[in-house]
């Protein structure tokens, strides 16, 4: 986990927020941080965990649920972000339209596009080979990957097969929704 300061944010709605100080994991949560919770929580195996192309140890976990989320949250002893803290530690003190600044994203920013065939590739690991995507706070892939869930039920940021990314890309499933292009990161 890496801290994110207090500040405002300015976010995609328009208004402004006061967000206070707090922690936020460096990159989502992983298959294998996953698989330490089913282990000692019998929780439920999401169904792309151990699937080719989603399930090594280190690549983001998805086809977890809000709920899903939140419960390995409180087992980690964490919590999942508000979107206003989601934001921040995306944009920082600045309005920027990416964690990095304002460059284009690119491969080495962000994992999106469905990649150079079109067809979308699935989840990658290991965040530092986009390390020109860090945002402010030194957080990676805050943008692609995985939509990351937040507290109120959207989540946040695009995946692997979106076509464009922003910190305000928002989508809204059903907080029942399972899909291979949901993952989460907790706060603390």
């Amino acid at each position: 986990m890496k801290p994110v300061p207090w500040g405002l944010v300015r976010l995609p709605s328009g208004g402004m927020r006061l967000v206070g100080g707090f922690l936020l994991d460096v990159r989502p949560v992983t298959n294998a941080e996953y698989a330490a919770f089913i282990a000692a929580t019998g929780a439920a195996r999401p169904p792309w965990i151990h699937r080719p192309g989603f399930g090594e140890p280190e690549q983001p976990v998805v086809g977890i649920t809000l709920r899903d989320a939140g419960r390995f949250a409180r087992w980690a002893g964490k919590r999942l972000p508000t979107p206003a803290e989601w934001v921040r530690a995306g944009a920082g003190t600045d309005r920027r339209p990416y964690p990095w600044g304002d460059d284009q994203p690119c491969a080495g920013r962000a994992h999106f596009g469905g990649g150079p065939s079109g067809r979308p590739s699935p989840v990658e690991d290991v965040a530092s080979r986009r390390s020109e995507g860090r945002g402010p706070f030194g957080h990676f892939d805050l943008l692609g990957n995985v939509w990351e869930w937040c507290t109120d039920g959207a989540a946040r940021g695009g995946f692997w097969g979106s076509k464009t990314l922003g910190l305000d890309a928002l989508l809204e499933p059903q907080a029942d929704t399972v899909s291979g292009g949901i993952g989460f990161r907790c706060a603390r």
